[in-house]
């Protein structure tokens, strides 16, 4: 019950988004503007109001890190390596395989760590922001892989968007100020946090409003075992891993939620705008939103505190 008392506000946020957005409350331009004041406000400010008032201590960062992107290239080179075997067409395989391992850090990920009791913040916070990287730079890589042009226009934008963003800033900015020991005036830190309240059921609500717009069709097969790649193994890799470095039980948790969680919404848009798969991405991001329910509510259940 406890379980469902957490996950199930979250999800009911991610259907009341879809309701209004189906009714016309939450239109399309409307969704673009929230989600450009989220992503350049709203979730920084929660990011680095987490880092600074969080313990010193972050011990253990570095075991979080290698299980979190450990799990997530054993993920990525066993889908890309099963790809052709499972029939997926050539100029589909890097759709495939960023459907299998990007999941939904910023708007799913976060606010569950912010909210999940037992998660280590300052440890955690610490290893978001290279997960950011990683993931960012993967999907490019594996697009690219499998298009038969360059795309090195493109990849200069993503690059030049991983310097730039917001949450990544955030996130380095807030571990300098830890580590110096400088914690913002109270004014200051009360309205970071304020920020941090707003931001995540507005971000929950976008993701809702988003699945809405997901056109779902064609081969239901392939979307099906990628969204089976995202939410249920990648959390088993991760979880062995971590087993198997000694990770303690609240970095676990918190490694566990950002691999269980669903498939980006963005990868979709990546992949229409790189020649990938759009049927199979917005098939995928579906997917794995209705699988990664009952993964993360396994998760929480065995290791929330």
């Amino acid at each position: 019950m406890d379980v469902i008392n957490l996950l199930a506000p979250l999800f009911l946020i991610i259907a009341l988004g879809a309701v209004l957005q189906r009714v016309g409350m939450l239109p399309v331009d409307a969704v673009g503007v929230i989600n450009r004041l989220l992503f350049r406000v709203g979730l920084p400010a929660a990011v680095f109001h987490a880092l600074v008032s969080a313990q010193k201590s972050t011990e253990g960062f570095g075991l979080l890190l290698i299980v979190m992107a450990g799990a997530t290239l054993i993920n990525l080179a066993w889908s890309w390596w099963e790809a052709p075997w499972l029939g997926v067409a050539p100029g589909s395989r890097g759709t495939f395989v960023q459907a299998a391992f990007r999941g939904n850090l910023s708007f799913i990920g976060l606010p569950l760590l912010l909210t999940v009791p037992g998660v280590p913040l300052g440890q955690t916070m610490l290893a978001f922001a290279p997960m950011l990287i990683l993931h960012n730079a993967a999907t490019v890589i594996v697009l690219l892989a499998s298009q038969p042009t360059s795309g090195e226009a493109m990849l200069k934008r993503v690059l030049t968007g991983i310097v730039s963003n917001p949450i990544i800033v955030a996130s380095v900015a807030g571990v300098v100020a830890n580590a110096a020991g400088w914690t913002p005036p109270v004014a200051v830190m009360v309205t970071l946090q304020s920020l941090a309240r707003m931001a995540l059921p507005l971000a929950l609500l976008c993701i809702g409003a988003a699945l809405m717009r997901v056109p779902v069709g064609g081969n239901r097969r392939l979307p099906s075992l990628a969204a089976l790649h995202k939410s249920v193994l990648s959390p088993l890799i991760g979880y062995g891993l971590a087993r198997w470095l000694g990770l303690e039980d609240g970095a676990l948790l918190a490694g566990l939620i950002c691999l269980a969680c669903p498939t980006a919404a963005v990868s979709y848009t990546m992949a229409k705008e790189m020649g990938g798969d759009e049927n199979l991405a917005a098939s995928a991001v579906v997917y794995s939103a209705a699988a990664s329910g009952v993964t993360l509510a396994i998760v929480i259940a065995m290791f929330a505190a």
